[in-house]
């Protein structure tokens, strides 16, 4: 059965979007606001993830633990985030609960209470992430590949900020970077699950009186490649390969960046998975995965080996890439990660959640829901050519780092 997928789009801009799944007791919302690292100035690294702490301290009408008390009453899962170009507020609830939830998250984004005391506390809590993140290799490595491919770019800035900025943010600074970016035109409503959609309309009655707005300009990165080692104080060598991709509105490109992943790295049977820990016992875990934004993409491989064995273990993986390049994947291997994707994505389609993502991801960056046929279709479509044509593409431009032990 086909989902029955509805979208308003309000005078000021602001877009609702919701997804009836018959049989589900629950319902899924997320509020996307489009915001992230990459429409931040350099005196604003991390305010977009600084702001998302903060709308937590409480309302004009709710306390922080007044907050946090509702939320827990409905008995699911609320949360939020913060990525290099979006910041959601989401919540998975029981139905009885999601008009609720959404008027919660309206007045925590148009009627925010937040203060120079309550900035204090959240700054040292931003900051011990920041720590947290310095005291793990694997994220450290990542971000600063992340900063390496993306000099000088919004982009590639560190998603928690830069520590000096967030020790001197204040209250107001911040209270204007919001209202700043809390447009219409910024701003979509999405629920998956047990939903009325005349019922949701009607609640983001708050959100109709905030002024229309534009997207904010922006402009691609320019890729870095390069190579390079470092020595830390750690028990095992890392490694990265940052490759350039395509951006996520790249829809000829998509649904073979997706396929080929999963055949370097996506799951047990992949080529980089067998090769590396199966067949060698180099590593742990090896993983690939892809990052991809409005203009731009990056697909990721990370993995972490004994100190005596980096330099195998890089050969290991560089061939692995260079053979399925040359040779593209076996006809059974190809169908093999097909069927995987397709499992993957009818489950997906009875999860709540998982449905409130795409459908949010899927308006704001190609303004187009695809039916489960056309999206089946698509994953058929791709060959064992398209393989071989997009990662030839992405590892001609390749940042690849290491950190060993000193």
């Amino acid at each position: 059965m086909t989902p029955d997928i509805n979208t308003t789009r309000l005078d000021n801009g602001v877009t609702i979007i919701s997804c009836t799944l018959p049989t589900a007791h629950s319902t899924s919302l997320g509020v996307w606001i489009l915001n992230g690292g990459r429409h931040q100035t350099p005196t604003q690294t991390g305010y977009a993830h600084l702001l998302e702490h903060m709308l937590f301290k409480g309302t004009a009408t709710h306390s922080a633990l007044g907050l946090a008390r509702r939320f827990e009453a409905m008995g699911g899962q609320i949360n939020a985030h913060t990525g290099r170009e979006l910041t959601a507020l989401h919540g998975l609830v029981p139905k009885q609960y999601i008009y609720e939830l959404l008027g919660l998250f309206s007045e925590m984004l148009t009627h925010p209470r937040f203060d120079e005391q309550d900035m204090g506390i959240e700054r040292e809590v931003v900051l011990q992430e920041v720590a947290m993140i310095a005291d793990t290799p694997e994220e450290a490595i990542e971000e600063t590949a992340v900063e390496r491919v993306w000099p000088d770019h919004p982009l590639g800035w560190p998603i928690l900020g830069r520590e000096a900025v967030i020790e001197n943010a204040t209250s107001a600074a911040l209270h204007t970077y919001l209202r700043d970016l809390l447009t219409g035109g910024r701003l979509w409503v999405v629920a998956a699950g047990a939903v009325d959609h005349a019922a949701l309309i009607h609640a983001c009655s708050p959100l109709a009186h905030l002024p229309t707005g534009e997207r904010p300009p922006s402009w691609a990165p320019r890729f870095q490649a390069g190579h390079d080692r470092a020595q830390q104080d750690l028990a095992q060598s890392h490694l990265v390969w940052a490759m350039n991709a395509p951006a996520l509105t790249d829809n000829a490109h998509y649904p073979a960046l997706v396929v080929a992943n999963h055949l370097l790295g996506g799951g047990a049977s992949s080529r980089l998975f067998q090769e590396i820990r199966e067949q060698r016992g180099l590593a742990y875990s090896i993983q690939s995965r892809l990052d991809l934004y409005s203009d731009s993409g990056l697909w990721m491989i990370q993995t972490a080996c004994e100190p005596g064995r980096v330099d195998e273990c890089r050969r290991a993986v560089e061939d692995a890439l260079q053979q399925l390049m040359r040779d593209g994947p076996a006809a059974d291997e190809l169908e093999i990660s097909r069927d995987h994707l397709r499992a993957s994505m009818l489950i997906a389609e009875d999860d709540p959640e998982e449905c409130m993502e795409r459908l949010a991801r899927e308006a704001i960056y190609q303004q187009h829901h695809w039916s489960m046929e056309e999206r089946l279709a698509q994953l058929t479509a791709v060959t064992p050519q398209d393989i071989k044509d997009v990662l030839t593409q992405a590892w001609a431009q390749t940042l690849h780092l290491e950190w060993s032990p000193k």
